[in-house]
């Protein structure tokens, strides 16, 4: 027991700074080029917010109908994702150009004089381009504790108007095709594009934030019982061309015998060594 928390002790005057020392105790940077390898990953969870998005209904005006049970499908997983730095919002941004998706409407109703046109829609969109980017800054939680802010940033889906297939199955009369097309490319592509940027836009904080807020900057050292970290991030994750760097200052202790901070003044540390070739 001696030994272990003795090790530990070591530990924690490299891990931690002492509440008078504002700058982080441990700095670490990851090669972007890193990040880059897995960009195909990271925004396939990105597009799990939006596909399968269950839209507004829709109610025609003049009370000529309704489109009712309206949903958004993504064809195809990500692909040739491209992957840029953004350093003026301090992020990444992944976009895709060539997505391919359908619009499905499960009860159409449309009136034109004593005509009225039912049944439902469904709509080939065979060019999206969707851009996401995800930010870094800092939140400082209700407890006065700093760790990292997830913002969405450039989040924009473009849907090419000009390449659309549309289905109309049930009692519909041929005029009522070129009618239909003039509503969806405004109305209801409209309506896509929205719905799903909002699903980004609130999607993409809300996971990591709710993590962050979920630890309220401690979690525990799985191999040793009753250790736990307690953590901040007095600076905002940094992003540069080259990097993403990211400090740390942080205490290991004991539950059962609590927090003591220790008495050595650890010196600032680099995000990056220039000497040494590691991408971490």
């Amino acid at each position: 027991m001696w030994l272990s928390k003795n090790l530990l002790g070591m530990a924690v005057a490299t891990f931690a700074t002492g509440a008078r020392a504002y700058f982080s105790g441990v700095k670490n940077s990851l090669d972007i080029s890193v990040i880059e390898q897995a960009k195909d990953v990271y925004f396939d969870e990105i597009i799990k917010l939006i596909n399968n998005l269950e839209l507004p209904d829709i109610y025609l005006p003049d009370d000529k109908g309704y489109m009712l049970g309206n949903k958004f499908v993504l064809m195809e997983s990500a692909s040739d994702v491209s992957f840029v730095t953004d350093v003026s919002d301090n992020g990444v941004i992944f976009e895709v150009s060539d997505f391919r998706g359908t619009f499905f409407c499960d009860h159409f109703r449309y009136k034109e004089g004593i005509l009225v046109a039912k049944g439902s829609v469904e709509v080939d969109l065979k060019k999206i381009q969707i851009t996401a980017g995800v930010g870094f800054g800092k939140q400082t939680l209700a407890d006065g504790r700093d760790v990292p802010l997830i913002q969405a940033i450039k989040v924009d889906m473009d849907i090419d108007r000009r390449d659309i297939n549309i289905h109309l199955h049930g009692n519909i009369w041929t005029d009522l095709g070129s009618l239909f097309e003039v509503f969806f490319k405004g109305t209801v592509i409209d309506l896509i594009e929205s719905t799903a940027e909002t699903a980004m836009n609130t999607g993409i904080p809300f996971v990591g934030n709710t993590v962050m807020t979920k630890l309220d900057g401690f979690f525990p050292i799985p191999i040793v019982p009753n250790w736990v970290v307690d953590w901040e991030t007095p600076q905002p994750a940094v992003v540069t061309d080259t990097l993403f760097a990211i400090g740390v200052k942080g205490l290991m202790f004991d539950k059962a015998i609590g927090e003591e901070e220790p008495a050595i003044a650890i010196p600032d540390m680099p995000y990056y060594d220039s000497s040494h070739a590691e991408k971490y």
